[in-house]
């Protein structure tokens, strides 16, 4: 069993910049092989490929990051979910710049659809922002109060520099709503000590490093197994990040890593289960 908490499919994200040709000559793509469900952009061969991966599940992270970075409706995801869900769990993307929007759709995100979390991208939105900017409390706070967790999308990408991936502001939400689950997707590389030093001392920060502990020889992965082996095996979830890297080199790659099989499991689907409430 492995639960993916990071696919994009191209059906759904279609016009997002992962999908623009240009991002595949970035140095995050050395060594990617070919996605024919990407080729061919087809559903149905995503899923093909989840099984020959051993993927049981998808988490479909929702993004509304306004011009520049791309926004999904979040019903096109629910669409996927009802007519596939034995395959993919949903995380209802929000605007973080239009909050009362942004509240509405969380509500009918949990509450109608049957989503299981929200995804927000701060440093994608067209006026910038860092995760514990203040404009962001109300919806850290609505899904507080509705017990599902908040994914917070950080890292080198996501921000006009790289002060905007830097930990602190994840570690100043985490100590405001200590009752939050908070998922930092891309763990925010570089600052992979940093992150790892404010998942040491909270505990309702996961991290999913995805690339940047699956691909080979990226700077900082030993860390993040080292912390798995340590102390935040209960605290890490597995992700590929389709469409940068394939699903079946994603899993293989993770696989090689030098992780107790014990807490492979748990980052695998364990962890995920237990977050999602899917027990």
């Amino acid at each position: 069993m492995i639960i993916d908490f990071r696919i994009r499919p191209t059906t759904v994200f279609t016009g997002v910049p992962i999908y623009d040709p240009n991002f595949s000559k970035h140095s995050i793509s050395i060594g990617a092989e070919p996605i024919e469900s990407v080729k061919q952009n087809s559903l149905e061969l995503l899923i093909q490929e989840m099984k020959e991966a051993g993927i049981t599940k998808g988490v479909i992270m929702g993004r509304q990051a306004g011009v520049k970075s791309g926004s999904v409706p979040n019903e096109k995801i629910a669409e996927v979910v009802q007519k596939y869900p034995d395959y993919f769990i949903a995380f209802a993307g929000v605007n973080p710049l239009n909050i009362n929007a942004a509240l509405k759709e969380i509500t009918k995100a949990i509450n109608e659809l049957g989503f299981k979390g929200v995804s927000v991208d701060p440093g994608f939105a067209d006026e910038p922002l860092k995760a514990d900017d203040r404009r962001l409390y109300p919806i850290y706070a609505k899904c507080e109060e509705l017990g599902v967790p908040v994914s917070i999308t950080t890292s080198i990408f996501v921000g006009p520099d790289v002060s905007y991936s830097m930990p602190a502001s994840i570690h100043r939400v985490a100590n405001d709503f200590p009752d939050l689950q908070i998922i930092v997707p891309h763990a925010a590389w570089p600052w992979v000590n940093e992150i790892l030093g404010v998942a040491f001392i909270t505990n309702n920060v996961w991290l999913s490093p995805d690339l940047y502990i699956n691909i080979p020889n990226m700077p900082g992965a030993t860390h993040f197994v080292e912390a798995a082996n340590y102390y935040l095996g209960d605290r890490m979830l597995f992700a590929s990040a389709y469409p940068i890297r394939s699903l079946k080199q994603s899993v293989s790659d993770f696989m090689r890593l030098p992780i107790k099989e014990d807490v492979k499991e748990k980052i695998l689907y364990k962890n995920a289960i237990r977050l999602l409430r899917l027990e």
